[in-house]
């Protein structure tokens, strides 16, 4: 009988938000969560919600920054 890999199953029950946050763990843990992001990629099935980014820091959107562009006046008045 095939064993079964209980530590693989608990991470086949986090949802997105959990495996997303914890992606990046160099641990044979997070190369499971690795493993389980990319099985769920390949056959297109997601638990739960994503997690979404409304903006600035209160929520409200900003506008973008315009440091290291080049502006061309037209018309100067002198």
């Amino acid at each position: 009988m095939a064993q079964v890999n209980t530590q693989y199953l608990a991470i086949m029950q986090l949802d997105n938000i959990e495996l997303e946050d914890r992606r990046h763990e160099q641990t044979a843990e997070g190369k499971l969560i690795r493993k389980e992001l990319t099985r769920r990629d390949a056959i297109g099935f997601w638990k739960g919600e994503f997690r979404t980014h409304g903006g600035g820091i209160d929520g409200k959107l900003q506008t973008p920054s315009r440091v290291g562009t080049v502006t061309i006046v037209k018309g100067s008045a002198r």
